[in-house]
């Protein structure tokens, strides 16, 4: 009888011992099943993302890129008007920028504005002037937009003029006048790019002729120096 309860325990024990080892055995199949799973969760999202990545930067390629230049020295250096008994001085730069932005990219969403050496398709320096007449009190503007290709060659000049009749006086109201006369020279230099009405029909190019690739790209800023004035009277 002891011998057979002996068995009985014994068998008991490795039964129990085989259970164990099976509850083992599938909870480790179910954590390796779990963990597949979430690879390959993870490599799905990744292949994902990259696809997307992949697309939009096809859709950036394709799609005609061009940066607006506008000098260092238009925010730099100061512009003077002059009056008989006060002069004006102030920057082109800062208000001439948000009006040409504005007006090019009403156009072209791909319009940004050149910060150093990124590269593009087009490169178009916008150069601005202003001339105040304190006997008929009137500012006349003008803004001309030279376009290069992607490799520095010049395509074509155009130009836009505007005035503004206003007195010069605080700065509030000189700058709003100043704002009003670039718009609409910007307006003006616009239409004259919209209907093809160059400044400088000798220099015209279609982009047919210049076409710039990546090998020979230039830096905006290089390209926007070229034939940049390097002495003001102001």
């Amino acid at each position: 009888m002891q011998y057979l309860s002996k068995n009985n325990q014994q068998s008991h024990t490795r039964t129990t011992d085989v259970i164990r080892a099976q509850n083992r055995d599938a909870k480790l199949n179910a954590f390796i099943i779990k963990s597949m799973l979430s690879v390959i969760f993870v490599a799905g999202c990744i292949f994902s993302a990259q696809h997307a990545w992949a697309n939009e930067k096809a859709g950036m390629n394709d799609a005609k890129r061009t940066l607006i230049y506008i000098s260092p020295s238009d925010y730099n250096h100061s512009v003077r008007l002059l009056h008989p008994y006060y002069d004006y001085w102030f920057e082109q730069g800062p208000i001439v920028e948000p009006i040409a932005m504005a007006a090019l990219q009403a156009n072209d969403k791909n319009i940004v504005m050149c910060k150093a050496n990124e590269t593009a398709d087009e490169v178009i320096r916008i150069k601005p002037s202003v001339f105040y007449n304190p006997l008929l009190r009137v500012f006349y503007t003008s803004v001309s937009a030279t376009v290069f290709s992607g490799n520095g060659e010049q395509l074509a000049v155009y130009k836009g003029e505007g005035q503004q009749n206003g007195f010069m006086a605080v700065n509030h109201a000189t700058t709003m006048h100043l704002t009003k006369a670039y718009k609409t020279a910007m307006d003006d230099l616009v239409k004259n790019m919209t209907t093809g009405k160059t400044a400088d029909k000798k220099s015209a190019k279609t982009n047919a002729q210049v076409v710039a690739t990546d090998a020979n790209t230039l830096p905006c800023g290089l390209i926007g120096q070229q034939a940049e004035p390097r002495f003001s009277f102001y």
